[in-house]
């Protein structure tokens, strides 16, 4: 298990088979949101093991969604 602190300063311990799952149910297309909801994470710590595993997508600066061809480097 790893740790996930929010920005408030709050933090929860997140095993490494839920992160697993956030990874393998974003990569199939589901958004934050729904995610979050799935594994019972806040969406930004949904966010944070995201961009740990080199996936999230984010957007824009227009609030389009990024992909691994338009995004900034």
């Amino acid at each position: 298990m790893s740790e996930i602190e929010y920005a408030t300063g709050s933090s929860i311990e997140v095993s490494e088979d839920k992160k697993r799952v956030v990874k393998n149910l974003y990569i199939s297309n589901i958004a934050e949101e729904f995610v979050a909801m799935q594994v019972d994470l806040e969406i930004p710590a949904v966010i944070r093991i995201l961009k740990e595993w080199g996936v999230y997508r984010g957007q824009n600066d227009d609030g389009q969604e990024m992909t691994l061809v338009n995004q900034k480097t």
